[in-house]
């Protein structure tokens, strides 16, 4: 209006200033969130492994039905290779176990001292591709059962634990012929190739998005025929 008086020029260029600042940032914004938006498009987040996959049968669960249900999985499986666990008939030597899963990527043995009456401990231990590794897992296995092998102090009767740890650890020690399962990864032909042997009671196989040491697992003993329940303890345990 007239006689209203006028703001001063440089006021006028801080504004315009201003603005012109505000619109930059803004626009970087949008750069920034169309940025990372694509960066999420290209690059997913990888999806989480699955973690409550379970090898070997429930407790309690019917052993056949645990059978019947693993030989259906495996016949609906692919080419693909998938994480098995193998249950076998009777237990076998290191040889044999061996050449069984000749073939797959062994990654674990189940040995186990089976005796009448008596319920002995069953233990899982690592293997590589290497036959040697199995020597290595024996002594894995011996360690771990030792814990109650040696009789309690100052001259106190062995325990029924520690006489079965004791009786356990001497056949091992020994060679004895004691695997009952092993996991292995292996292409499904190959799997049911296994399933197949005489030795061979069952093969169980995960989903195929199971992912390594993510799962638990549990053996299926021989001695197990109608209830996966633990075995009769009743019996007395052998000197050796």
């Amino acid at each position: 209006m007239p006689g209203e008086p006028q703001p001063p020029a440089d006021l006028e260029a801080r504004r315009g200033g201003l603005t012109g600042a505000i619109v930059v940032a803004l626009v970087l914004l949008v750069a920034a969130t169309a940025g990372l938006y694509a960066l999420g498009a290209t690059h997913p987040p990888k999806r989480a492994a699955i973690t409550s996959d379970r090898l070997g049968p429930e407790n309690g669960a019917s052993v056949a039905a645990y059978l019947d249900d693993a030989a259906a999985g495996l016949d609906r499986v692919g080419a693909g290779p998938r994480w098995a666990l193998i249950s076998l008939r009777a237990p076998v030597g290191d040889d044999q176990a061996w050449s069984l899963v000749d073939g797959t990527a062994a990654s674990q043995v189940a040995f186990h001292v089976p005796i009448a009456g008596v319920a002995t401990p069953s233990t899982f231990a690592a293997v590589t591709g290497d036959r040697g590794s199995l020597a290595t897992a024996r002594t894995n296995a011996v360690v771990e059962v030792r814990g109650d092998a040696d009789a309690g102090g100052d001259g106190a009767p062995a325990t029924r634990d520690q006489q079965v740890s004791s009786v356990t650890v001497d056949r091992l020690r020994s060679g004895c012929a004691c695997i009952v399962a092993m996991v292995v990864r292996g292409t499904g032909p190959r799997l049911r190739e296994i399933a197949a042997s005489p030795l061979v009671r069952g093969v169980q196989v995960l989903p195929a998005d199971a992912a390594g040491g993510r799962f638990a697992v549990v053996a299926l003993l021989p001695e197990q025929t109608d209830r996966f329940l633990p075995v009769a303890d009743t019996a007395p345990v052998p000197p050796r």
